[in-house]
C-alpha cells in the first residue's frame, strides 16, 4: 500500500522526454548511466506530476479528474502498480 501523504520526486539523474507525441514516443532517461524506459502517454503524464509539490494523494486526484469516464478502481490499481514498479527501480526520492 502506498503512503498517500508522501511527496516524491524523480531523482536528479532522471529526466522525462517527449520525442514525438503523435507517434507515442515518451521516455524516461537516466542521464548518469544511460538507462532508458519507454513510456506510454499516461505513464509520462503520471511521472510528470511528481514535481516536489504534490503528495501521492493529490496526484491520484489529478489522475481521476483527468479521466472521469474510466473506472476509478482500475485507474488507482494501475497507478499503484506503476508507482511500485518505479520505486523498485529506484527512480524516486522523498522531498526534503
Amino acid at each position: 500500500m502506498l503512503e498517500v501523504d508522501k511527496i516524491l520526486q524523480l531523482k536528479e539523474e532522471f529526466i522525462l522526454y517527449k520525442l514525438d507525441v503523435d507517434k507515442g514516443m515518451f521516455w524516461l532517461f537516466n542521464i548518469e548511466n544511460g538507462d532508458s524506459f519507454k513510456l506510454n502517454e499516461i505513464s509520462y503524464y503520471i511521472l510528470s506530476l511528481f514535481d516536489r509539490n504534490r503528495s501521492i494523494e493529490k496526484i491520484k486526484k489529478c489522475i481521476l479528474d483527468k479521466n472521469p469516464d474510466i473506472d476509478s478502481d482500475t485507474i488507482l490499481k494501475d497507478f499503484e502498480e506503476l508507482i511500485i514498479k518505479f520505486q523498485n527501480q529506484n527512480i524516486f526520492k522523498e522531498r526534503n
